[in-house]
């Protein structure tokens, strides 16, 4: 653990949560097992808080529906936006869409909204654009969970990150499909998702509400004032059955206190 005590057992650690995990969508009802099992973080504590829900890839804000009713029966506030050009918001996909729209994104919400205190969730990818979001607004931010994301330096793109052989096939993928505009959705969803296969309800159901992912989110660098989280608290949770290939080097190394500068407060394992 980094910057933090380790948890009073074993068992609170390891979230043993296979089955949570498949009773929603691609590791989002994580986000929820992580809050509700961690009494001693700050954004665990009893009253209503308020939760931002980013999510990844193809995905759109629909992908939190059953995390986000769980919150709310609670009584907690919960907003989960969709980036421009992906979930309700497909039809303003352009060429013109980088990593800085999507944090603006956020930025804008919690703006326009009038939101402070924010408990900031980025799943997956969403990690990128929260970061971006902590570093232009950090004064409206509580915690930033990052649930199973990338983590990326200023300076960089999410596909510095990404195998060569991954980053290389979303650019080809995308040249084909949409000139390079967009990465469609995959075909076969990938098993690291816990979705089982086609014919599972989840997995129809994601499948179906997937939107191309514009390209140059991946590609354009993240620019930082400060180092990643903007020295916010932050918690890291990292599932390892299965671990996704572009997060292990990265979740391993968050563990061991340092992400581009900063420390993560807590880092979480499910299994």
């Amino acid at each position: 653990m980094a910057g933090g005590s380790e948890p009073d057992s074993k068992e609170d650690n390891l979230l043993t949560s296979r089955n949570l995990l498949r009773s929603a969508t691609a590791s989002v009802p994580v986000a929820a097992a992580g809050i509700i099992h961690w009494p001693t973080v700050s954004w665990a504590q009893t009253g209503s808080k308020t939760f931002v829900l980013a999510h990844g890839s193809w995905h759109g804000g629909w992908c939190w529906m059953k995390v986000a009713d769980r919150l709310r029966a609670k009584g907690h506030t919960v907003y989960t936006p969709s980036y421009t050009g992906m979930g309700e918001r497909a039809h303003l996909l352009s060429r013109d869409i980088t990593i800085n729209t999507f944090a603006e994104d956020l930025v804008q919400l919690i703006q326009s909204e009038e939101l402070s205190n924010v408990i900031l969730v980025g799943h997956s990818f969403g990690g990128v654009p929260i970061s971006g979001a902590a570093d232009r607004v950090p004064e409206k931010i509580a915690h930033l969970v990052y649930l199973d994301s990338v983590l990326v330096e200023s300076g960089r793109s999410a596909f510095s990150y990404y195998p060569p052989v991954e980053a290389e096939g979303r650019i080809k993928a995308a040249e084909k499909a949409t000139n390079g505009v967009a990465v469609p959705v995959p075909q076969q969803l990938p098993s690291v998702w816990g979705l089982g296969k086609e014919g599972n309800p989840d997995y129809d159901w994601v499948r179906r509400r997937l939107s191309p992912h514009p390209l140059q989110t991946y590609t354009t660098a993240l620019t930082l004032k400060g180092p990643v989280g903007n020295n916010l608290p932050r918690t890291y949770i990292h599932s390892t059955q299965p671990s996704h290939p572009c997060l292990r080097t990265r979740a391993s190394s968050c563990g061991h206190g340092r992400d581009g500068g900063g420390s993560i407060s807590r880092h979480l394992t499910i299994r």
